[in-house]
């Protein structure tokens, strides 16, 4: 099997801009696997919309005092594939956040596969009306945002059920077949780079629940404020005008919305509202 990419990408990240072209192949033979730059074709690639600085300046616009920007890439970028005879072409964007609080041990992290900055607004004015840190209730929501940064975790597990949804092709080129995703051996594969052997994960990630009605009264986990643990969630919830940070472990999920919006989780997860019931991780 041979894999070719060519593609070029704009980074911005502290202060800085990076902007680079590059074109590859891989070459897979039974257990070898090996890659190396090759010369780039003749044609141009498309111009990027050149987005991303609006996308900082808005970002930026938004933090102040007391808050601030811990970390913040945001990127762009524009790639044609080729395995054997099958080709295709993608535009990504990606934005990852950190905002933290300079009076309090808190932060809150988000990650987007594309431009819309609700999520971050959202996250942000939470964060400034943050109080001391509470249990969470025996029920809770989840943002969307928030349930799709949990779907990797939840495959093979009884709290809810995961499926792949289809898509025109995985890392090969092959089509992504839609299916409940329970245990491995996984149907596609994901190739984050023509560096790296592919790898068979679950791609595009949904999760399914027997009802879709969710209480809208129930506190509501906004955004995370630290990385997925299994299934403990570390969040910043908004409940009845209070905004606290809370520890959790997700037992069950009684409902679901699943959006059209994807996050950048694993291999790709569709936004995620929940109704869940949680337990309380032992400290």
């Amino acid at each position: 099997m041979i894999y070719r990419k060519r593609g070029h990408v704009v980074r911005y990240e502290h202060g800085h801009v990076v902007r680079c072209v590059e074109s590859g192949e891989a070459v897979e033979d039974g257990s070898v696997f090996w890659s190396r730059p090759s010369p780039s074709p003749l044609a141009p690639l498309p111009a990027l919309r050149g987005e991303g600085d609006d996308v900082v300046a808005a970002i930026e616009a938004m933090v102040r005092g007391p808050l601030f920007i811990e970390r913040m890439i945001v990127s762009e970028g524009y790639a044609q594939h080729e395995c054997d005879d099958i080709c295709w072409s993608e535009t990504t964007r990606r934005v990852h956040v950190a905002i933290a609080h300079r009076e309090r041990a808190l932060r809150v992290i988000i990650d987007l596969a594309d431009f819309v900055l609700d999520d971050v607004t959202r996250a942000v004015e939470a964060l400034l009306l943050a109080g001391a840190e509470r249990e969470a209730p025996p029920r809770i929501r989840l943002a969307a945002n928030v349930g799709a940064a949990l779907l990797p975790s939840l495959i093979g597990t009884d709290v809810v059920d995961i499926w792949q949804s289809a898509a025109d092709h995985d890392g090969n080129g092959q089509r992504v077949l839609e299916q409940r995703i329970a245990t491995p051996p996984w149907p596609n594969v994901f190739r984050p780079s023509y560096r790296f052997r592919p790898v068979r994960m679950p791609l595009h990630l949904r999760a399914s629940a027997r009802s879709n009605e969710i209480d809208r009264e129930l506190p509501l986990a906004v955004a995370l404020t630290a990385p997925v643990a299994g299934n403990v969630l570390h969040a910043l919830c908004v409940s009845e005008g209070a905004v606290y940070p809370a520890s959790f472990a997700i037992e069950r999920v009684e409902a679901v919305n699943v959006t059209p919006r994807w996050y950048p989780y694993a291999a790709g997860a569709f936004g995620a509202e929940m109704m869940c019931t949680r337990i309380t991780p032992d400290r």
